[in-house]
């Protein structure tokens, strides 16, 4: 694997902090008791409504070490800040999230294959999601629907995660809205491997939704084509998977945090439309890739574009399968 694509996808927000953890050969971090509301970003005090969301955050971390501690301060601080920023899309629903031991940059660029990448994911973030998702599972889902939420390394943990619920828990599948796995690459291999449909149109129930969004003028994606070949994608605005265009007249809105330039709401801010052959979301939305991205990749804004149109479609998704 490309060391510089297999950096960059680990960096998923711009803030970078600390790890003080290694990977020993085949010792693996203890697994937290998920029983402890402090090894949660979210766990809700009074789950009052009809839907579950359990969301895995993205890399926020950089390290030499291979992971970071589970209860890393400046993690906690970095993770709560994409708490914020994006909990507000899925309103309305019980909003869980756990606390995991993350990869660092480092020790993701030392793998040499897409293969590699997936089985250190599974061994050490996933197993720390699996074993989260089993305590809620068992002590706070009370078999109400489930919507999958994640970016990046959180969607790459995600791929993982519903591998496992396919084997250990099929009956969860029954239930589950939609599978939001934004910002790293699903194909036609996985969707076989998982046996789900991906999305291709606003209101399919069941179905993963995925997009990486770029610039007219990018580098080759390293979330989409630095991995995979045939990656899939959909419009978040007209919520096809065909090529035609969405402009930013029919998008409801963008949300931009406040580092960025702009920032806060900015309606009709964005347009999107597929590009095939590579497996994208391409935009003329006048943001910066920044220094730390090749040109033209906006990954740091795969939620923060479509904000408002992820928020409507998933209030979409849970009136169709309320009415199933």
């Amino acid at each position: 694997m490309n060391k510089k694509l297999i950096y960059l996808l680990a960096i998923a927000s711009m803030s970078l902090v600390a790890c003080d953890s290694s990977y020993e050969g085949n010792k693996l971090p203890e697994v937290a008791d998920y029983s402890e509301a402090r090894y949660w970003l979210s766990l809700p005090q009074d789950a009052t409504e009809d839907v579950d969301v359990f969301y895995v955050y993205p890399t926020v971390i950089s390290s030499t070490a291979d992971y970071c501690s589970i209860d890393d301060t400046e993690m906690v601080t970095e993770a709560t800040k994409l708490y914020e920023a994006y909990n507000g899309i899925f309103e309305g629903t019980n909003f869980y999230a756990p606390y995991y031991h993350q990869l660092s940059i480092d020790y993701i660029s030392r793998q040499k294959t897409a293969e590699d990448t997936e089985g250190v994911i599974e061994r050490i973030p996933a197993r720390d999601c699996k074993a989260a998702f089993e305590y809620y599972l068992a002590n706070l889902n009370d078999g109400k629907p489930i919507i999958f939420a994640g970016h990046s390394q959180g969607t790459m943990i995600l791929k993982q995660l519903l591998l496992w619920i396919r084997q250990a828990h099929p009956e969860v599948l029954d239930r589950m809205v939609a599978a939001y796995m934004i910002g790293f690459a699903i194909n036609p291999d996985y969707l076989e491997k998982v046996g789900l449909p991906f999305a291709q149109e606003r209101t399919d129930l069941g179905a993963i939704i995925c997009y990486n969004t770029e610039a007219p003028d990018a580098d080759p994606s390293p979330f989409t084509m630095g991995f995979y070949e045939d990656c899939l994608a959909i419009n978040p605005i007209n919520w096809t998977t065909t090529e035609s265009y969405a402009s930013k007249d029919e998008s409801l809105g963008s949300r931009l945090r406040p580092e960025d330039t702009p920032a806060g709401d900015q309606p009709h801010f964005a347009d999107a439309m597929i590009n095939a052959e590579r497996g994208t979301v391409v935009t003329t939305a006048s943001v910066s890739s920044g220094d730390f991205w090749p040109k033209g990749c906006l990954h740091h804004y795969d939620f923060d574009l479509f904000y408002y149109d992820l928020k409507q479609n998933v209030r979409d998704r849970i009136e169709a399968f309320a009415n199933k």
